[in-house]
Order: C-alpha cells, then structure tokens, then sequence
C-alpha cells in the first residue's frame, strides 16, 4: 500500500510535531528538576523530583504540604478512597507515592 504525497506530508508533519514535544518534555523536565532542587531538595532527593512537584502542587503549597498530617500517603487517592468506605469495598493504591 502506497502513500500519497499528501498522506506523507501529513505524517511527515506529524513526527515533526511529536519530536518538538519530546523536546519540549525534555526541557520541561529538565526545569521542574532545576526547581525543585532549588525549592525542595530535601523533597527532590527523598521521593523525586516529578513526585514532590505533584505532591506541592496538590498540596497547594510547600507550606501547606508540611502541614499535612500522617496520612499524606492518601494525597492523589482521595477519590479512590473515599468511594471504597462508601461501599465498603477493597481499598486500591492510586495515590502520588505508591
């Protein structure tokens, strides 16, 4: 099966497009890493540095995950959780950490 000429511009285009997004990704990476061991070494090296950005972000702060109590573990899973108490079903790990 041949492709027509404007079939391969459309997927020319798109590797084209898909390689500037890993390329994007990779700087993004690459600044979130810079960030968080400015911000949050400490965070950065425990659990990483993608991890700890999420973890703050649904925090809502650094503050405010300091402030967090023990069952931090269920940050990301709330919804998860909360439904199986409803039911009182098996509880699923979907959470940032595990």
């Amino acid at each position: 099966m041949d492709l027509s000429p404007v079939d391969l511009i459309n997927v020319k285009m798109f590797a084209q497009r898909v390689m500037e997004l890993a390329e994007y990704r990779k700087k993004l990476f690459d600044y979130l890493t810079t960030k968080m061991g400015d911000i949050a070494p400490n965070l950065a090296a425990f659990i990483g540095e993608v991890v700890g950005a999420r973890l703050i972000s649904h925090a809502g702060s650094l503050t405010n995950l300091a402030k967090c109590p023990s069952t931090l573990l269920i940050l990301g899973a709330e919804k998860a959780l909360f439904s199986v108490v409803s039911v009182e079903g098996r509880i699923t790990r979907y959470s940032f950490i595990v």
